[in-house]
């Protein structure tokens, strides 16, 4: 029987998933350097396991994760091809390759998961899932290196490499956002060219009248509640307004009261 999405535990887990990502999440900030990398402690994705993240980009090509098995056979590659996520694994030697339909340089968030299950590996982009499955003589993935984000170090040797061709990978350049093992998040053991928060989003600050910029879900947003201004980059002037203009975390957001085309102020509702 082909894969379905008919497996409740699969659906409730990409739910769940997708859920915790309604919070403010830092991350990492790729500049696209040469012989940049972040390291983590190794995922356990011998036989069963998720990795999730979210990732921003507006590049067509780049590495993003990496492990293997020190240069043997088994090995896990997930990059950026023509804007498209494509990952290539491998166990015993036996070789499988899944490219997502969508591409997802657009300058959004995407939402990623990568499903080990034994011989099933399962690329998730944006709830969509695509599976690729070998069928080796071995029942499981090998796993000796940690796991490498945005590329590899230079110095590597490529003979300690299964996929020695990830050396010359383009580097990554976005964001990648809330990375997790399951529900963990893993061991950050090194960086290098890599920013460790997501403050570059907030560089060039969109805000306009003296609105502070600020991140919820990886994604600027603007504080107008010192400005006397709204909207979503402060830039409606609230002066002709009547009653109290909503603060960022009330409790409950006021709708606005229109008046022939015009917005006049804002009403309690009920």
């Amino acid at each position: 029987m082909g894969f379905t999405l008919h497996s409740a535990s699969f659906i409730l887990k990409v739910s769940l998933l997708l859920g915790s990502l309604f919070s403010l999440c830092l991350g990492l900030e790729f500049m696209g350097l040469p012989n940049q990398w972040a390291r983590y402690l190794r995922w356990d994705a011998s036989t069963r396991s998720d990795l999730s993240l979210q990732l921003k980009t507006n590049v067509s090509a780049g590495l993003l994760l990496y492990f293997d098995d020190g240069g043997v056979c088994d090995f896990l590659c997930l990059s950026l091809v023509d804007g498209r996520i494509q990952l290539r694994f491998s166990v015993d030697c036996a070789e499988a390759t899944v490219v997502t339909d969508k591409q997802v340089n657009d300058s959004n968030l995407h939402f990623l998961m990568v499903s080990r299950n034994h011989l099933r590996t399962v690329l998730v982009l944006d709830g969509e899932a695509k599976p690729g499955e070998v069928r080796p003589q071995r029942q499981y993935m090998n796993i000796v290196s940690d796991l490498f984000v945005g590329g590899v170090p230079l110095d590597i040797r490529p003979a300690a490499l299964t996929l020695d061709s990830v050396l010359s990978e383009p580097p990554f350049k976005g964001f990648i956002l809330d990375l997790k093992y399951g529900n963990s998040e893993p061991q950050l053991l090194g960086h290098q060219g890599v920013r460790l928060d997501m403050e570059g989003l907030c560089t060039e600050n969109p805000c306009e009248n003296g609105g502070t910029c600020f991140l919820l879900d990886g994604e600027p947003q603007c504080d107008c509640s010192a400005t006397g201004y709204v909207g979503k980059l402060c830039s409606e002037d609230c002066n002709n307004s009547w009653g109290r203009v909503p603060k960022l975390f009330d409790p409950f957001v006021w709708p606005r009261k229109k008046e022939q085309g015009k917005y006049i102020g804002y009403v309690r509702p009920g």
